[in-house]
């Protein structure tokens, strides 16, 4: 069984740098809500699905920390927002000169499947249509930030999260990044597809 302790989730997560610079009663008190989140959600807290929670339940726990120190729920959300995106711009290049490479599409096709079957555990359901040669698609139905985001009353993370996936893979020089919706605004699933140019 994956261990999921706090501190090592943290380190694993899109905020790393914001816990550095936290004091150290924030630093508990983001360690103690990361626990507990994983105490309270056992089925979603399986061998596949630790990266996602890493960044999920370390999100929640900033948020609800911040809250607990008078933040406005709009500022939490700022705050924590605000790091991941600094933390993922890097990315960016890298998927810039990935996607310049004519094997960028076909290696999509083999790889992701197989990160799926890897990293994708309970609550997910995602499907990879058949797609023309020059495309790599697939469909999330179901999805675990925007169930737990949910049922922790904070529905508009999810649109945060997925609004990653826009700042790393807009405008990539060599493929097409392109939905038609995301479940994190308003979708019934989020339909992603990458076409080389």
């Amino acid at each position: 069984m994956k261990d999921y302790d706090p501190e090592k989730m943290i380190s694993d997560s899109r905020f790393s740098v914001l816990f550095a610079d936290s004091d150290k009663a924030m630093q508990e008190k983001v360690l103690s809500r990361i626990g507990r989140l994983v105490r309270d959600n056992r089925p979603y807290a399986d061998d596949k699905n630790y990266g996602f929670l890493c960044n999920l339940f370390t999100s929640l726990a900033f948020v609800f920390s911040y809250e607990e120190r008078g933040r406005t729920r709009e500022e939490s959300i700022a705050i924590v927002r605000n790091a991941m995106y600094d933390f993922v711009k890097p990315q960016i290049n890298t998927m810039k000169k990935l996607s310049r490479l004519p094997v960028f599409v076909p290696f999509l096709k083999v790889y992701m499947p197989i990160k799926i079957r890897r990293t994708a555990g309970y609550g997910w359901n995602i499907e990879l249509p058949q797609a023309p040669k020059n495309t790599f698609s697939m469909i999330t139905h179901d999805c675990i930030f925007d169930q737990l985001f949910r049922k922790y009353g904070i529905p508009e993370l999810t649109a945060v999260f997925c609004h990653v996936d826009d700042i790393i893979y807009d405008s990539l020089p060599g493929a097409d990044f392109v939905y038609t919706q995301q479940i994190g605004n308003g979708g019934s699933c989020c339909d992603y597809s990458f076409v080389r140019k």
